[in-house]
């Protein structure tokens, strides 16, 4: 290996967030959303406010309430809420989710 080349920092195999689902999960307890996001008013059932913030509710298992019951698919993906949008497969905030719910060993 050459000196210019990284090794892994952490191995995860290739992830498929309809199979986790794990930052829509219980691994976060909210999804906060600004007063301008346009989730808020294309989907107002799924927007409540709780001491002065906005954001997604929760499901029963403390499951994002966009999520399919029966799984991990959005039912508004495409107008999902700019910090799912910004939330990066295999970053750090997802290895974190994964981490929380048992699905990625701590190291």
């Amino acid at each position: 290996m050459a000196a210019s080349e990284r090794c892994c920092d952490r191995f995860e195999p290739e992830l498929d967030c309809l199979d986790c689902g794990a930052c829509c999960r219980e691994a976060f307890d909210a999804v906060e959303i600004t007063r301008r996001d346009p989730v808020r008013g294309l989907h107002p059932s799924l927007v409540e406010e709780a001491d002065g913030r906005l954001r997604i509710r929760r499901a029963p298992g403390n499951r994002c309430a966009a999520l399919v019951p029966d799984g991990y698919e959005c039912r508004i993906y495409p107008d999902r809420p700019r910090c799912c949008r910004d939330f990066e497969r295999g970053g750090p905030n997802c290895v974190f989710a994964r981490e929380r719910v048992g699905l990625t060993q701590p190291w």
